[in-house]
Parts: structure tokens; C-alpha cells; sequence
């Protein structure tokens, strides 16, 4: 199973597990949790996470608020929750259409009475996953949180446990509810169709019997870019392994504790550009090297400093700096990635890269590069005419859509549906690369290209769009005496 990452903080790194060997040790399963005792350690955990979401709707911005649940996944406060709070509402005391909103004042609730403020850290539109970060915690006080569970095997009948909570005209009282998993996913086994599970639950922890978490309760297709997740499609709440999102959430973390030491970290901080799977013992006996772990590079990105200083797909890297890369499985990355985190941008790392069979090894000296924005830094522009709003595309993004770096165009952030735009069938994701005759390379251009057709005042206009590996043509007929009427 393969995985990758954009790291905004450092580097691009993905991971692929390697099946583990027949003769592998099996895991040691800890005592099953009762019932009331599962319920007390994770109560302390929760909490109901209100926001203020402002977006524009029918060409004028509003504002609502809303809630959803979020769960301490770290002493120090990092929360995660359902990414759906992204797009948005719909619903009783919701606006049905709207651009993607800029989300502000997160509060977080318990159920003893704490409350907290926190921030975004990170979005992930496919996993449909959010990270944010308490900002008013107390240092010398952590935050009671939950753990993942190391490995888990997924099995028909299997079952989960899972909690959230009340609102608050119910006291935010926790609920407990019990899971099982009805389907797997032939390809792949990381998505689970759930039993027992609503959409009350959705962004929920599923918890093992020994009270550590393997998943959380999702919704497939999670985005537009969803359809390429699972095969076949599935709607309604699904369970999403942790093997799913553990290196999004790697890289959110390590994003979260560089903001946190500084502000300005994210700006100044190094970048390398791979993506690499952990140098598993069976895997390097195999090939041959040396005892005490590495990295096997299985992407380089064009242009990144990885690339300029010479390093390329399948070499294997076993030190840096002089100090050996111990990671010898998954959970042994963090620490690689937070060795090379320790740098910044104009500094040199030099990785010793070793030759399959004894070939011996070589030093690969890398200057790093400022970070890549990512999708949550991007500049955005909204135009009030088509009602939609773009932003520049970013690496993460381009690179989750499989497409080069160079990539030129403007990413839709959001439309409203009764929009020129919306009508025509533009959706969040989609890269607008031409509007009639114009090309769209940049905000600029795009601005550009907007304005001169409102000149223009054409019946029909044509945005050509690329979304990953597909290109398709939507018509807008705008109905511009509606401006003359305003």
C-alpha cells in the first residue's frame, strides 16, 4: 500500500508499506476495555469544536456558525475533526450554495466545562480530514488525548467502538456506540463499510477493544477528487483506516510544532522534495545493504533540491549528516522527518546514498529550498460576476492531482450554484487553464480574462478545465442584463 505526502514545513516524503514477512512476530493484543472504563478514558478527549464560517453566497458574503466534533490526538493540543467544515452547509439555518468558506474563532467545548481556542493547521480536501491547534493550552497541564493503535487487520465482523458527543442544549453529554464492520474494499482494504454508524458520527475516533484508535468515521466520495479513492464508490459513512491518513497527519503535526516554536518557521523552513518508503529489514536484506535502517526514494519532483543535487527514484539513502537513518519501519519515520525538519532553507544535508549488494556508498551533498505554499496558504481571488472563487495552485495540490509541478492555470476554491459558474458545472478542484481565447496561467491572468469578457459581453463562454488526467470544456451563458438590473 503506497502513501504520500506534502510536508509544507520541509519536504515531500511518502511512505509504502512493505508486507511483512511470514515469519514476523505477532503483535500482542492488550486486554479488552469494558465498556464503562472505555467511556471514562475517552470522554476527557472530546470535544464539540463551534466556528464561524464566512463565504459569498448570491454575490453578497454571509456569515454563519456552526459545530462538529474533534478529538486531543497529542498532549500539547492537537485536535482532529471532520474536514466537511470546509465546504458549504446546507440545511436548516444554512445557505444551500456559496463559495468555500474562511473559517474563524474555533472554540472547543468538553464535557467537564473546559473550554479552549484553537486554529487551523491543515485541510485535507480528499481524506476530508482537518487538524487544528489549541492555542491558549498550558504547557505545564497536557491535554488528556488518545493514541493510535500501531497495526490493525480489518475483518468481517469485526468490532469498534466509537463516542461523541451531545449538543449543547444536552449538556454535551458523550455517546457511546458500538461498531462493526460489515465489507471491505477488495482494493483497498483501508476503507470499511460500517455497521451501526450514522452521520451524527462522522469525523468520529473508531477505537479497537484495548481503546486505541485504528480509524475515524468518514463519507466516500469525500471530495471531487474522491472518486479515484475507492473502487467501487461508496456513499454514506465509511470507516477510514488510519493507514489512510497516518502520513497527512505526520506531516500536519511536524507543520503544527514548527508554527508553534515560530510563526515565521513555515516561510523559512527547508525543503527537500521526495518521496520515500522506509528501508524495512526483510526489504534491505534482500537488496543487499548494510544493517541499521534507510529510506528508499521511490519520487523525486522536478526542480526540487533533491532533484538539482542529484538524487533519484529507488536509491537508497542510510545516513545524514554522518548519522545513520534508523528507520527500519513506518513508525520509524517521524524521526527522519524531523532530522531533516531541523534545517533551513540555504542549508546543506549531506545523505550518504549506499549501492544495492555491497557497492559501497557515496556522499549526496543537498541544498535546501524555501517550503512550497500549500493549499491553505494559497492566495485566492473571487469574482463577484461568474460568483466563484480561485486560487493559485500549489505543489500539494498538483502533486495529489498527479500532475507536474509546472502546472499552469487556477485552482477553483468554490462556486455558488446558482452561479454563472455553478450552473455551468464548474466544481471545487477543477484547473481553469483558458476562458475563451485567453489563457489563464496565473490570478492575473485570470482576473484578466474575466474582466476583458465582461467587455465583451459574450453569450457563451467556454473555460477549458483540467482535473488530474482528465481535460473537459464548460459552457457559461451568462445572463448579463442581470447586472444592468443592479
Amino acid at each position: 500500500m503506497k502513501r504520500s505526502l506534502l510536508l509544507a514545513v520541509t519536504l515531500l516524503v511518502g511512505t509504502s508499506l512493505v508486507a511483512p514477512s511470514a515469519s514476523a512476530k505477532p503483535r500482542k493484543k492488550g486486554k479488552t476495555q469494558s465498556a464503562t472504563a472505555f467511556y471514562e478514558a475517552v470522554r476527557p478527549t472530546l470535544a464539540t469544536v463551534s466556528f464561524s464560517q464566512e463565504f459569498v453566497a448570491g454575490g453578497s458574503p454571509q456569515q454563519t456558525t456552526s459545530s462538529t466534533d474533534g478529538v486531543v490526538i497529542s498532549p500539547d493540543g492537537l485536535v482532529l475533526i471532520s474536514g466537511t467544515v470546509r465546504f458549504p452547509q446546507s440545511g436548516p439555518g444554512r445557505l444551500r450554495g456559496g463559495s468555500l468558506p474562511e473559517l474563524s474563532s474555533f472554540r472547543l467545548n468538553f464535557s467537564d466545562g473546559r473550554q479552549h481556542q484553537a486554529e487551523v493547521v491543515a485541510f485535507d480536501s480528499d481524506l476530508n480530514l482537518g487538524l487544528l491547534r489549541i492555542t491558549d493550552a498550558d504547557p505545564s497541564k497536557p491535554f488528556a488525548h488518545v493514541t493510535f493503535a500501531d497495526a490493525y487487520e480489518p475483518e468481517i465482523g469485526a468490532g469498534l467502538r466509537s463516542m461523541t458527543l451531545y449538543t449543547q442544549e444536552y449538556g454535551r453529554e458523550p455517546v457511546y456506540s458500538p461498531l462493526s464492520i460489515n465489507a471491505l474494499l477488495s482494493t483497498p482494504q483501508d476503507v470499511w463499510s460500517l455497521a451501526g454508524g450514522g452521520v451524527n458520527l462522522l469525523g468520529a475516533p473508531l477505537f479497537n477493544g484495548v481503546g486505541k484508535v485504528v480509524g475515524v468515521v468518514a463519507q466516500v466520495p469525500m471530495s471531487p477528487g474522491g472518486a479515484r479513492q475507492v473502487t467501487p464508490q461508496l456513499s454514506g459513512p465509511v470507516g477510514l483506516s488510519v493507514e489512510r491518513f497516518a502520513s497527512w497527519l505526520d506531516g500536519a503535526r511536524a507543520q503544527a510544532k514548527a508554527v508553534a516554536k515560530a510563526p515565521e518557521a513555515l516561510e523559512e523552513a527547508g525543503w527537500l522534495g521526495i518521496e520515500f518508503q522506509a528501508l524495512e529489514r526483510p526489504l534491505a536484506k534482500h537488496l543487499g545493504i548494510s544493517e541499521g535502517g534507510g529510506i528508499v526514494v521511490t519520487r523525486v519532483i522536478s526542480g526540487s533540491p533533491a532533484a538539482v543535487g542529484g538524487i533519484a527514484p529507488l536509491d537508497i539513502l542510510v545516513s545524514l549528516d554522518g548519522a545513520r537513518i534508523a528507520v527500519n519501519q513506518e513508525s520509524d519515520l517521524n524521526r527522519f522527518v524531523e532530522r531533516v525538519r531541523a534545517g533551513k532553507a540555504g542549508d546543506v544535508v549531506r545523505f550518504g546514498r549506499e549501492a544495492r549488494s555491497g557497492g559501497g556508498l557515496t556522499e549526496v551533498p543537498i541544498t535546501l529550498k524555501n517550503s512550497p505554499k500549500t493549499e491553505l496558504q494559497a492566495e485566492r481571488r473571487e469574482n463577484e460576476q461568474f460568483e466563484i472563487t480561485v486560487r493559485e495552485p500549489t505543489l500539494d495540490v498538483l502533486l495529489g492531482q498527479r500532475l507536474p509541478p509546472e502546472t499552469q492555470g487556477v485552482i477553483v476554491d468554490g462556486v455558488t450554484r446558482a452561479g454563472w459558474a455553478g450552473l455551468a458545472g464548474l466544481g471545487r478542484g477543477m484547473i481553469i487553464q483558458r476562458v475563451n481565447e485567453y489563457d489563464v496561467t496565473d490570478l492575473d491572468s485570470f482576473e484578466a480574462a474575466l474582466a476583458k469578457v465582461g467587455e465583451d459581453r459574450p453569450d457563451k463562454v467556454l473555460f477549458f478545465v483540467r482535473f488530474r488526467r482528465d481535460t473537459r470544456f464548460f459552457v457559461a451563458e451568462p445572463d448579463w442584463t442581470e447586472l444592468d438590473e443592479q
